[in-house]
C-alpha cells in the first residue's frame, strides 16, 4: 500500500495494490499467519530488497493481524514484535525499548519520514489507518540520519488501490468506557485516479480515576498516473489527540504501605507501592495535554523504463503540543503527605522537507546490480515555552484536585537547516550470494536559543553548531539453498550526545555519539511455507553518550553495550491452526558512568527499562466444528527491568494472557470479542527516568467486544 516515503516502497506498495485486481469475497482478519520471506520490505532497504535478501533484522506486523489480535495502538502492535517493549508516560507519550536502548536512541517514522526526536514528536497512534508496522533493528543511521542506534519503528498508512473498491469498518466497546472506531474505504476512477479515505477514533474513560483519552486520526490519500511513466501520490493526514494525564503510581516507604502491592517492584532502598494507591490520579483537576497536527505529502515519480527510477517526495509538518500539569508525585516522609510539582509546556512545531534519488538497476562489471542515490533536506522551526510554577502537597489517598496556577513561562526556539546525500547498493556477487552496502553523510546547522522568563536573551544557554557525520553499512546474504539464507552485518551509526537535539543547550555543545553493530543471523522456511524462522545475534557498542539523570542534571556516560540473541517463527500445524511465536535476550550495561546526580557508581548497571528476556506466543484455530469461529490467544512475557541508573528499584517480570474469538456473520462482517490480562495481572509497565519518584502501572483486565466490517 501506499508509503509515500521517496524511495521507501510507497509507489511500490501502490503498484502492488493496483494489481491486486480480486474481489473481496471473505472478510480475512486472523490473530496469527505465516509470513513470506520474499515480501517487499522497504523500511530496511530503498532498493526494493525482499526480507531474504536484507542483511538486518526486520519484524512486520500488518493490519489484519493488528485487528485481529485487538491492537488499537502501534505500541501494543510492536510489543508483539521480537524483543520490543513500549511505555512511557505522558510526557514522553510513546517510547519503545529495542536492543538495549530507549527513548531517542530508537526512532519513529512516519511512512520513512523522520519528524524530530520521538520522545518530542511521537503521539499515541491509531492502527486502523495503518497498513502496517515495521521494525528494523540496530544503528540505521545510515538510511534515516540522526539516532536510530537500538533501531526504527516506520508506521504506514494504508494507501489507494486500483482493485475492486472496497469499505472497511470497525466499532469496538469494551472496559472503563472503551472505544475503537474507525471507517475507511478505497475507490478508483478508471486506471488513472484512485483514492482512499480513512478515518478512526479511539477513546477511554482510563483504568485509574479521571485520565481519560481519545485521539482522532484522518488520512486522505490519492495516486493519479497522467502517463505510463509517471506516478502523482498526494496525502494528507491530521492527528488530533488528549492523551491520559496519569503520570504514574508514587513509591512510597514499606513502613508506609500497610497494603503492598505484590510481585510489582522490588528495592533496595525501603520503596514499594500501596495496593490503595493504585487507581489515584494525583494530577490536577484542569490538566490538559492536546495535540494536533496536519501533515501534507506529495510524491512524484517516474519510471522511463524497468531498469531506471527517479522519485522526489515534498513534505510539510505542523504541530501544536501542549501539557499542562502536575507530573512529579514525591513521597514525604515527614508529612506522610504526596508533593506535586507543576509544570507546562507549549510546543509550536513547523518541519519542510524534500527527498529525491534515482535508482538504477543494471550490470556492475558483468554482475547483476541496483544502485540507488539521493539526497535529504529539512528546515526545522521549532518553539518551546516552558514554566514551573509553585506545586503543592495533598493526601496519599484522597488527593484533593487543586488547580494548575498562572502559565508564566521562558521561550526556547529552535532552528535547524539539515542537508544529507545517501546511496545504496546490492550486487549479486554469485548468483548465491549479494553483497548490500550503503553510506550517508550529514550536514546539520543548529541555532539554538534560550530567552529568560523576564523575555531577556540567556546568551550563557544558547549556541549555534555545525554537526557532521558520516555512516555506512556493509552485508552479505548467501542462499544456502532456496529456503535457508544466512547474513552477516556491520553498521555504523551517530547521534547527538545530549538528552534530545530539541533541547540541546551550550551546556551539551559536545560533538556526536558514535556506534556500531555486527549482527550475524539466518532467515528460512519449509519448501512448502507452512514454517519460517529468524535467528539474530548482536553486538552494539555505543561511546561519548551525555544522558539527562535527573530534569537539570546531565552525567557524561563513557559507553553503552548491547549484546543479544533474537528467535522468531510461525508455523500452520493445520489448515486451520497457526501458531506464531518470538523470544529475546537482551545483556546491556553501562561502561565507566558515574552519576553527577548521586554521586553513585553506575558503571556496568542495566540500563532502565531494558528486560533481559522477553517473548510472545499466539495461536489461532479457525473454522471450528466446521463453523466460521476463530478462538485463539497470546502470552506475554516481560523480564525484570530497572527503574533507574543505579538499579536499585526493579520492575518485576510479569505474564501477561489475552483471549480472543471472533465469528463471521457473513462474507464481509465478522463478530469479536477478546479478554485482556486475563488473569488481572498488577505489573509495572514503565519507569519515566524524568520521573524518577513514581512509576506507570500496566492495565488491569479488560474485555471488549465489537464489529469487523470489508465490503
Amino acid at each position: 500500500m501506499l508509503a509515500l516515503a521517496m524511495g521507501l516502497g510507497g509507489p511500490a506498495r501502490a503498484q502492488q495494490a493496483a494489481d491486486d485486481l480480486q474481489p473481496v469475497d471473505v472478510i480475512t482478519v486472523t490473530a496469527a499467519k505465516t509470513r513470506s520471506l520474499e515480501q517487499f520490505t522497504p523500511t530496511a532497504s530503498r532498493l526494493g530488497l525482499s526480507a531474504r535478501e536484507t542483511p538486518a533484522t526486520l519484524d512486520t506486523i500488518d493490519s489484519d493481524e493488528m485487528i485481529g489480535r485487538g491492537f488499537a495502538t502501534v505500541e501494543q502492535a510492536a510489543d508483539s514484535l521480537p524483543g520490543v517493549t513500549s511505555g512511557g508516560s505522558p510526557g514522553d507519550s510513546s517510547s519503545f525499548s529495542m536492543r538495549g536502548f530507549t527513548g531517542d536512541q530508537i526512532t519513529v517514522l512516519h511512512n520513512g519520514l523522520y519528524l524530530g526526536p520521538s520522545n518530542m514528536t511521537n503521539r499515541p497512534q491509531n492502527t486502523f489507518n495503518l497498513e502496517s508496522v515495521e521494525i528494523l533493528k540496530g544503528p540505521a543511521s545510515v538510511l534515516y540520519g540522526q539516532g536510530a542506534i537500538g533501531g526504527v519503528v516506520n508506521i504506514v498508512n494504508k494507501g489507494p488501490s486500483f482493485g475492486t473498491p472496497e469499505v472497511n469498518a470497525l466499532a469496538t466497546f469494551g472496559s472503563f468506557g472503551t472505544t475503537n472506531i474507525g471507517v475507511g474505504g478505497t475507490t478508483h476512477f478508471g486506471d488513472k485516479v484512485a483514492v482512499r479515505l480513512d478515518v478512526s477514533r479511539t477513546g477511554t474513560d482510563g483504568y485509574v480515576h479521571d485520565a481519560g483519552a481519545d485521539s482522532t486520526n484522518a488520512t486522505f490519500s490519492l495516486v493519479w498516473r497522467p502517463t505510463e511513466t509517471v506516478e502523482i501520490q498526494v496525502m494528507v493526514d491530521y492527528l488530533q489527540d488528549n492523551p491520559s494525564t496519569y503520570f504514574g503510581t508514587p513509591l512510597v516507604p514499606t513502613s508506609f504501605a500497610t497494603k503492598p502491592l505484590s510481585g510489582v517492584i522490588s528495592s533496595t532502598n525501603g520503596l514499594t507501592l500501596d495496593e490503595r494507591m493504585r487507581y489515584v490520579n494525583y494530577n490536577v483537576t484542569d490538566a490538559s495535554i492536546h495535540s494536533e497536527q496536519t501533515w501534507p505529502q506529495i510524491l512524484v515519480k517516474w519510471s522511463p523504463n524497468e531498469n531506471l527510477t527517479v522519485e522526489n517526495v515534498t513534505y510539510y509538518f505542523h504541530a501544536d503540543r501542549h501539557w499542562i500539569d502536575a507530573e512529579t508525585y514525591q513521597f514525604n516522609t515527614a508529612t506522610k503527605l504526596i508533593d506535586r510539582d507543576r509544570f507546562f509546556v507549549i510546543h509550536k512545531q513547523d518541519l519542510v522537507g524534500d527527498q529525491g534519488s534515482v535508482a538504477y538497476k543494471g550490470d556492475l562489471f558483468t554482475l547483476p546490480n541496483k544502485v540507488v542515490v539521493g539526497f535529504d533536506y529539512n528546515h526545522l522551526d521549532f518553539n518551546r515555552i516552558r514554566g514551573f510554577p509553585d506545586g503543592d502537597s495533598v493526601d496519599p489517598f484522597a488527593p484533593s484536585p487543586g488547580v494548575f496556577g498562572a502559565l508564566t513561562g521562558k521561550q526556547s526556539p529552535t532552528k535547524w537547516d539539515d542537508a544529507s546525500v545517501f546511496f545504496e547498493d546490492a550486487i549479486d556477487v554469485t548468483p548465491a550470494l549479494k553483497l548490500v552496502t550503503g553510506g550517508r553523510y550529514d550536514v546539520l546547522d543548529l541555532d539554538r536559543k534560550n530567552y529568560n522568563f523576564d523575555g531577556s536573551y540567556s546568551a550563557a544557554t544558547s549556541f549555534t553548531r555545525t554537526y557532521r557525520s558520516g555512516t555506512w553499512r556493509v552485508g552479505a546474504v548467501y542462499n544456502v539453498t532456496d529456503t535457508i539464507t544466512p547474513y552477516v552485518s556491520f553498521t555504523t551509526g551517530q547521534d547527538p550526545v545530549g538528552s534530545n537535539i530539541f533541547l540541546v543547550n551550550a551546556g551539551e555543545n559536545f560533538g556526536l555519539s558514535s556506534s556500531h553493530q555486527v549482527e550475524v543471523g539466518v532467515k528460512a522456511n519449509t519448501p512448502d511455507h507452512r514454517a519460517d524462522a529468524t535467528l539474530a545475534v548482536y553486538d552494539i557498542l555505543r561511546q561519548n553518550i551525555l544522558t539527562q539523570t535527573a530534569l537539570d542534571v546531565l552525567t557524561n556516560i563513557g559507553s553503552q553495550r548491547s549484546k543479544g540473541v533474537e528467535v522468531s517463527g510461525n508455523l500452520r500445524v493445520t489448515d486451520h491452526w497457526t501458531v506464531s511465536a518470538n523470544a529475546a535476550y537482551t545483556d546491556s550495561r553501562y561502561g565507566y558512568f558515574i552519576d553527577t546526580n548521586t554521586g553513585l557508581n553506575d558503571s556496568g548497571n542495566q540500563p532502565p527499562d531494558i528486560p533481559r528476556w522477553t517473548g510472545n506466543l499466539w495461536t489461532s484455530v479457525s473454522d471450528i466444528g466446521g463453523l466460521p469461529l476463530e478462538v485463539g490467544g497470546g502470552v506475554r512475557y516481560v523480564g525484570a527491568r530497572y527503574a533507574n541508573a543505579a538499579n536499585t528499584v526493579r520492575l518485576d517480570s510479569y505474564y501477561l494472557v489475552d483471549l480472543y474469538a471472533s465469528y463471521r456473520l457473513s462474507a464481509g462482517l465478522m463478530l469479536t470479542g477478546r479478554i485482556n490480562n486475563l488473569f488481572d495481572k498488577a505489573y509495572a509497565q514503565w519507569a519515566d527516568i524524568y520521573y524518577p519518584s513514581e512509576v506507570m502501572l500496566g492495565a488491569p483486565r479488560s474485555a471488549e467486544v465489537g464489529i469487523v466490517a470489508k465490503f
